[in-house]
Formats: C-alpha cells, structure tokens, sequence
C-alpha cells in the first residue's frame, strides 16, 4: 500500500479534523467522569468508605443490644454508598479505544405530524455510553436498535427502519470506521478514502487497493455432484479435458478473495478426475482386489477420500459378483460427510452402497447383535473414563479376558462328571475344539455329547452344565461388566509409563463410574410413586450425582468394547433379528482413521469377508480426536495386529492453493510433513479488530460485496467453539448478511451461502472461502491440539483464507502474517 500526505484543503483533511475533534470531546468526557469523586458536600473532604466500614465493624462487640439496629442500618447505608462510588469511578468505556466507527445520521423529525430534520453522530463501540449535553453518544453495538443502520447501510443511503417499535427514517450523512489505539486516532476509512497516521501524528491518504474484498472462486470448492450419464460425461471431458486454472492477475490477487471470476467450476474439482493424480503403484495397489489392507495417507485436500471411493467403485465394477454394493461399507467422520458422500457414490456410477459414521455404525450394530443391552447414553462421560475406553490396550485386556474365561469354563466342564474316564475324554474333546471361538466351542462340545462314550450319569451333568454356562458366555453385556470393573486385570494390560500411560487414579475412577453403570436407575427404583412426589423442587435432576449421571446407561465409547467382546466370543457379530446371520462386508472403506481408537477399527475389521479387502485413509496432521491413543500408523497398525500394503503419501495437494498449503504447515510447525505442490492462489491474510462488533461491520461489507459478485459462492465463518460462532451468526443476522446459515450438528447445505460453524463441523469438508473467526491467543494457544484444530480449519479452504483476529493473536501464526 502507497500513501501521500494530505493536501490541506483536501476532503480528507477535513474527515481528519472532525474524527479528531470528536475524539477529543469523547476523551475530554471520559477524563471529567473518572476524576469524579464522593465527598462531603460543602468540606471537599474525600471519603474512604471501606475504612468507614471496618470501623463500624469492629464497633460491633461494644455496641448495646438495643442500639444495634441502628448500627446495623448505618453499615448499610454506607455499604450502599460505597457501592454507588464504584460504579460512578469506573469508566463506562474503555478509553483506550472507545469505539470503531462513526454514523452521522440525518433524520426527519420524530413524532406524528413533526416536521424538520435534526443531524446527530452515533458512535459504534463495545460498550454503550451516552451523554447528551456534551453530544456524546456511544451505543453497544450488540444491542442497541440504531447500530443496526451501521451494519445494513452505506454512506449516502437512505433508511427506513422500525427499531423496537420505533421507526427511524433518514439518509446516512456519513459512514466511518476507525481505528484507535492507545487512545489514538490511527485510521480512518470512508469513502472518501482511506486516511492513516505515523507515528508521530502526521495523517496520509492510502492509495491502490485497500479494502479487502472477496471475489473470483465461486463454486471451486467440491460439492456432491449429480449422476451423471456416459455420454454427459464424455462432454464434460470434452468441454475441458485438462482442468480450467484462470488464476487471476497478480493485481487482484491477495486483495480480493478469489483469484478468478468465472462461473465456470474448476473441471479438476469433479471426483472423477481425481484418479489422475495417482501415480502408477498407487494406482496397481488400489485395483488389485487381493491387496487385503490397504492404508492411503495424504495430507489435507490430496484425494485420500476422493481415492479411496475410487477403490470402491472399481472394485464393484470389476467384480460385481465379489463386491456386492450392498455389501460394501464406507465410513465417514462425519453425518455431514456423509451426506457428501452418499451423493458422490452414485456420479462414480455407484448406487446402494451404506455410508455411515462409525458411531451411527456401531450403535445399529450393537442394537441386532445385543438388542437386550440397555440403549440410553450418558452424556457426562468424564474425560478420564472416555479415554480409558478408547485405548489402544484394552484390546489386549478383552483378548486374555475371553482367553481366561475359555479356560475357567473347561475347568468347571471337567468339574461337573464324577468318572475320571469321562474327564479324560472331555479334556480331549475340549482340545479339539479349541479353534472355534468360545460360543462356537460350546456348541460343538453340545453336539459331540449324545455321540460320546462318556457315562450316561456323567452326560446328564455336563448337559445341565453345558446350558448353565452357555447362558453366561452368551450374556456380553454381564463379560462387559465383569472386566471393565475388574481393576487388577486392566492394571495388569494397561501402561502405567509412556504417552499412553493410565494413572491409578484414572483406571479407579474408571471402574467406578462403569460400576455406577449397572446400577438401576432412581426413576426405576420409585416406579410407581406419584411423579408430582417424585420432581425436584428446584426443578433440577432426579439424582445428579455420578451414580445418577451414569445408572441404566452406556458411554457411547462402550459400544465398540461391547461388540469387540460379541466378536471374540463368538467369533463374529451375529444379528440376532432373522435367522441369526452374521454380519460380513466385501470390502470397508474407513475414512480419516486417525480419529477411531484401535478398538473401533478392530470391530470393524473384523467383519470383513474370508478374503478380507479394506481401505484405510488418513492423515496424522488432521487430528480432531486426542484421547484415543493414536500414535502413528506404524504403532496403530502394530495395535491391530496388522501389516498393510501402504501408499506412499499422495503428493498433490488439490483442494487449497500454495499459499493455504504453506500457512497450514506454519501452524503445524514440528508436526509438519514435507512440502507437497499445489497451484498458486491468494494471500492468507490476517485483520486484526480491537472489538467483535468492527470484525462484524469488516466481514458484513465482504459478505454482501461477495454475495453480489459471486452469488454462487460457498463460505464458511469458522470458529473455534460453538458459542463463538453464535455470536457472529447473531451479529451478522442483524448486519442483514444474504443467505446466511447457522450449522450446529452437521447440517450442512453443500449450497452457496454462508455457513457460521465451529471447527469441530467441518473436518473432511471444503469450501470456496473461509474465514477463521478469533484466531486468538486464547482460542489458539501454542499446543498440539491447537496446531491440529488450526490447521484442519484453514485446509477448508479451496480458492482464499482469512484470518480475524479480535485481540492478541494466536502464538503458532507465522512471524510474516504478524507483522
């Protein structure tokens, strides 16, 4: 940016002289408020009502009963007072930067039958104060009616507003924002210009570009695209066999968002062209239907997904008698991509395949294979415990679990006959079938029974024992119980050193909290009291006490460790609806793997056919999910007991430009893989606001800008909490921002809009813009999850990132961005 100093006669001159004449009448006034002090009328004589009051106090121990009334009505006297010279000390505003713009309104008189006009200057800020004989008013830009003219008009509009029953009509004489630090006016930007000061008070006019706009990368970001016909497609190659990458001119580029302005979608965005960018190894290893595992990895918006769907749809157009589609299971992180992904499926000419999250999976599952297992969730797992149930060790404590239990049933087998004969031919027959699981075991030795030399008196026990304990290792939820609370045994296969290492404290609270579990709920134990008895008078819960939080209810990390234990007893995941069939699947695609425990992908491994092939995707730098013990591929995989024909990492970067790529890998810092290309693209640019209320008059211009230059545009604002992103969303609703949508639970449009969300939504999604709202410090500090959650945030973005900073920015944002 190019600046000349200001003509003495110039418009701009004259903005400067009246921004600074009105800061200083705000600051004359916030200087007069904070020398206000009480004192006794007529002496001048400061009072210090906190040493007032501990005199009083301690008066009391002398004080007569029957003066004690009055003593105590003059300590609250005084306590009132003091309170009231608190409040009249502490300035309303923060003078340091007392507001961030400035409206001149003129407006036709109020009231029926008024007439003239009257002009008054509204001053935008964080905190509202007003002062009407100095004409001083300073409104709370979150709630006060008039700020919204700020937000919905620009200068030389007029407006026509009904504000809280109040109906506002005029012109905006003047529109401003401005910056102040330090209690300094240091910008002023209108549209007469953009105006800044140096250091040492001399004033400027900004020339070139200055206003930071969005533009050019409308519909780049991939959406779920329609089945298309043979010949559609071979058009479409037709029309633009390569991919059409219009970058823009250097002039636009980092200014503007968006590098070109076609309506045209970028052709390299469609699934279908994809395959293109796997090389020839890659390539053999994901057609070749006996490489069993496979295991894809890949940084943000190299294709890992887009592959493996790919595979799938190879797969059932090259054998459609071996891979059913409805036989096939792909599994997404998120209901969102889900969605997605159901959509895309059928453009790669492949119809009735599930798609499901492994959390909606397993929950089914567990409801056909263990339908008498208590359905309800808790929702107050404490960390520890959700942890404990994820890690990577339990598989092991479940393995030597049934193991033990498989040698404690043969005991009481041999236990059960009295002939030494029939034991000895017992423990033969229990050899033999020591290869089926132990469900299966039993099942076996049941049949072998009537063929058996073993005594008739002998038979007749080990039947009745054989049914007794049958009964027990077919009850899962009971093996559940039994070993989630068996602390000795979990202490015994979990680490008490390393990474993952599981503290005594941690596994008691663990077992306790599973203990609570099995215990009947309060609602359950006063069934049948009068419910009106039953309520809470404060309204609250029943009973919310641990035992209450978790009583009659599963963790939803239990389902996994419920179905894991139904596998190993039973050697598979029988469907109990029907004619108990065991659930199998040709081929499971398993997408972003790195936030599954070992124990999630282990039950899903295990309902691969005979002739296993499954798809693993991920990648370790996009971690959304930290307590689940994953460590690497390598660790994961010696976990599962498992070798994989793995990819070498897809090396292009498709989805975000160089410059997305290249801040992405900033934030990451030591956790960063190596540099892989991309195609060029804009800046990734930083604004900085001391107040939330200028981040939302900066972004409603953009967004409205954008809106009617790229109405087919997809955006996301994209904040660190939810609670963050309502508060924008609000803001913005007001601002009057077009096709503006709130998404909370995954309930993307995949549309053009603005989508307001948290980071915790978008994992596996992209979008033409985003903008990360408050990469602070506080939202952003210098840890391993920041870093993950920071960089899955910006790898969203397909054509332009932003970054709004309201407050001291993150510590892992690069050193050039800062300055």
């Amino acid at each position: 940016m190019n600046r000349r100093p200001l003509e003495k006669d110039s418009a701009g001159t004259q903005v400067v002289a009246e921004e600074r004449e009105l800061l200083g009448r705000v600051q004359g006034l916030l200087g007069r408020h904070r020398g206000r002090r009480s004192t006794v009328p007529g002496e001048g004589r400061v009072i210090d009502y906190d040493a007032e009051l501990i005199a009083l106090r301690d008066s009391v121990a002398d004080t007569k009963l029957e003066d004690m009334p009055s003593l105590v009505e003059q300590m609250t006297r005084v306590a009132a007072l003091a309170a009231s010279h608190q409040r009249e000390a502490q300035l309303p505003v923060d003078p340091a930067s007392p507001y961030f713009a400035h409206l001149r309104l003129r407006e036709a008189a109020p009231g029926p039958g008024a007439t003239g006009e009257r002009v008054r200057d509204v001053l935008i800020g964080r905190r509202g104060f007003i002062e009407r004989s100095a004409g001083v008013q300073i409104v709370d830009w979150r709630d006060a009616p008039v700020s919204q003219i700020y937000y919905r008009y620009d200068e030389g509009d007029d407006y026509d507003e009904l504000l809280d029953a109040r109906h506002l009509v005029g012109v905006v004489e003047a529109r401003r924002n401005v910056s102040i630090h330090g209690g300094t006016l240091r910008r002023i930007g209108c549209p007469q210009g953009v105006f800044v000061a140096d250091g040492e008070g001399r004033w400027f006019e900004a020339e070139g570009q200055v206003t930071p706009t969005l533009e050019g990368g409308q519909g780049k970001a991939a959406r779920p695209p329609r089945p298309l016909g043979p010949q559609a497609r071979d058009q479409g190659r037709a029309k633009d066999p390569g991919g059409s990458r219009d970058r823009g001119t250097e002039k636009d580029r980092g200014r503007r968002l968006g590098i070109h302005g076609g309506p045209v979608p970028r052709a390299d965005k469609h699934l279908p062209e994809i395959a293109a960018l796997i090389d020839r190894e890659q390539f053999d290893l994901i057609t070749r239907p006996s490489s069993g595992l496979v295991l894809i990895q890949g940084g943000a918006g190299s294709g890992k997904t887009t592959v493996a769907l790919h595979r799938v749809a190879y797969l059932v157009f090259q054998e459609p008698t071996r891979f059913r589609p409805s036989r096939c299971l792909i599994v997404v992180p998120t209901v969102a991509l889900e969605r997605y992904v159901s959509g895309v499926l059928p453009a790669l000419g492949v119809t009735g395949v599930p798609v499901v999250t492994a959390r909606g999976w397993a929950r089914v599952t567990r409801r056909r294979v263990l339908p008498h297992v208590v359905d309800r969730y808790t929702e107050d797992t404490p960390s520890a415990v959700s942890r404990i149930k994820k890690h990577p060790g339990l598989l092991g404590v479940l393995e030597r679990y049934v193991a033990d239990l498989g040698a404690e049933v043969g005991r009481e087998l041999v236990a059960a006959v009295r002939s030494r004969a029939s034991a000895s031919r017992l423990e033969a027959a229990w050899v033999w079938f020591a290869s089926h699981p132990l469900i299966e075991r039993l099942r076996e030795l049941k049949r072998w029974l009537p063929t058996s030399d073993i005594e008739a008196q002998d038979r007749q026990r080990l039947e009745l024992a054989l049914t007794r304990l049958r009964r027990r290792v077919r009850d899962v939820g009971a093996a559940w119980a039994e070993v989630m609370t068996d602390f000795g045994r979990l202490r015994a296969g979990l680490p008490t050193e390393g990474p993952d290492a599981v503290r005594d404290g941690e596994l008691r609270e663990m077992v306790r909290w599973t203990a609570a579990q099995q215990e009947e709920t309060l609602a359950s134990e006063l069934e049948g009291v009068d419910p009106e008895m039953r309520a809470p008078v404060d309204g609250g819960e029943l009973d919310d006490s641990e035992r209450g939080q978790a009583a009659g209810r599963l963790d939803r990390e239990d389902d996994p460790i419920l179905l894991r234990l139904a596998q190993l007893l039973a050697g598979g995941l029988h469907s109990t609806k029907g004619n108990d069939t065991l659930i199998r699947y040709d081929h499971i695609a398993i997408d972003e793997a790195q936030d599954l425990s070992a124990i999630e992908i282990q039950v899903l491994l295990g309902t691969a056919g005979e002739n296993r092939s499954v798809t693993l995707a991920g990648d370790r730098a996009q971690r959304l999910v930290f307590d689940n013990g994953f460590r690497g591929w390598d660790d994961l995989l010696a976990d599962l007991h498992e070798t994989a024909a793995q990819i070498r990492p897809l090396q292009l970067s498709y989805r975000s430009t160089a410059e997305v790529m290249r801040f992405a890998r900033a934030v990451l810092g030591p956790l960063a893989d190596e540099e892989r290309p991309a195609r060029p693209g804009a800046p990734v640019e930083l604004h900085r606001f001391e107040a939330m209320g200028e981040a939302v008059g900066f972004l409603a211009e953009a967004l409205r800008s954008l809106a009617g230059r790229e109405p087919t545009a997809s955006v996301a604002l994209i904040a660190r909490h939810p609670a963050q992103a309502e508060a924008y969303y609000q803001a913005l609703a007001r601002a009057e921002v077009p096709a503006l949508r709130r998404v909370r639970n995954q309930e993307f449009a995949f549309a053009p809009g603005v989508d307001v969300t948290d980071v915790a939504q978008v994992k596996g999604l992209e979008f033409d813009y985003v903008v990360l709202l408050d990469v602070t410090e506080a939202n952003y500090p210098a840890s391993i999850e920041a870093r993950h959650l920071l960089h899955i945030g910006a790898t969203r973005a397909a054509h332009q990132l932003w970054l709004i900073a309201v407050g001291t920015p993150s510590p892992l944002l690069p050193e050039e961005l800062l300055t």
